[in-house]
């Protein structure tokens, strides 16, 4: 499917009361906050919605996305690529009140105006989902034979700056 098959925005308190479910590609290059954090724009996301309503009459949107982003290691410098393959159950709410009453299970979706924009609840979840610190694993990155220099080095003391206090001072008792 292609990203015109996603509507640009849905109630999801009408899908949810309908149980209605969506599936479609959205492209990273609009997503301008998740791309900020990216080496490259390029790709896609591919996403499915299903919303519906709990035993308890909580409505609900449940989603699976999957892609692969462009990342630069934090380390050497180099992209790599980071793959994405994220679940999520988050509970569709008017207010910070209803959020704080939601069920552990699920995440809040604050939706106040009763539109809710599809690539923007995407790109919230996928940057949620970015490593605190992008790396490679340690076996692919180019600066891996800098840390086994560092690892491989004898742990050598250093000699303590206040050393020559300490050898003042005695020198002071001695008198």
């Amino acid at each position: 499917m292609h990203k015109d098959n996603l509507p640009l925005r849905v109630d999801p308190f009408r899908f949810a009361d309908q149980s209605l479910s969506l599936s479609g590609v959205l492209l990273i290059k609009d997503m301008p906050r998740l791309c900020s954090s990216l080496s490259s724009d390029e790709g896609d996301v591919k996403v499915d919605l299903i919303f519906g309503v709990d035993e308890e009459g909580l409505r609900y949107l449940k989603g699976h996305m999957t892609t692969c982003l462009i990342l630069e290691c934090q380390r050497c410098l180099e992209s790599f690529r980071y793959e994405i393959i994220n679940n999520f159950m988050l509970g569709i709410v008017r207010t910070e009140k209803e959020a704080d009453r939601l069920p552990e299970r699920y995440d809040p979706l604050l939706v106040s105006d009763l539109s809710l924009v599809l690539n923007d609840m995407v790109e919230e979840e996928l940057i949620v989902s970015l490593p605190i610190v992008a790396m490679h694993e340690i076996d692919q990155c180019k600066a891996k034979q800098s840390f086994e220099i560092l690892s491989s080095d004898a742990i050598v003391e250093k000699e303590n700056p206040f050393k020559v206090i300490e050898s003042l001072r005695s020198k002071r008792s001695s008198k």
